[in-house]
């Protein structure tokens, strides 16, 4: 059976070596080590896979919430009105999450708020705001 493919075959390899009769000499040039680009070219040269663009915004975004988690967390409980409370200008009631942390309790006599997050509690105490304007009686302003 393998004789009959080999004499088979025999005509298609005569016709391919007429066709290319040089193909020993191509074989020899492309095994020959050819002079690459220099370590120093390549590693100037840009990835064609990644969005240069793209990968400054991200770099940016990630800077920018690393100085986000770096600075100090001031949460500010403004005023407690039933059974909510303002934090930072935000409204929340009970269960909410403020800043990863959970309100678990609303205490109206200490006027203040109870957070949680894992093992760390927070309380926060209500502030007495400034007043924003004053009142002036019969003068000038």
């Amino acid at each position: 059976m393998g004789n009959k493919l080999l004499i088979a075959c025999l005509p298609l390899l005569l016709v391919a070596s007429q066709k290319y009769p040089d193909i020993d000499k191509l074989i020899e040039k492309v095994k020959v080590q050819r002079k690459g680009l220099s370590p120093e070219v390549i590693k100037k040269l840009k990835d064609p896979f990644i969005d240069e663009v793209k990968l400054k915004k991200i770099v940016i975004k990630q800077k920018i919430l690393k100085k986000i988690k770096k600075q100090k967390l001031h949460l500010r409980l403004e005023s407690i009105f039933n059974d909510r409370v303002k934090i930072n200008t935000r409204w929340y009631k009970v269960g909410s999450k403020v800043a990863g942390y959970r309100i678990v309790k609303i205490d109206y006599d200490k006027k203040s708020v109870l957070l949680k997050r894992g093992k760390k509690q927070l309380r926060l105490y209500l502030v007495k705001r400034k007043k924003r304007f004053r009142l002036v009686s019969g003068g000038k302003v």
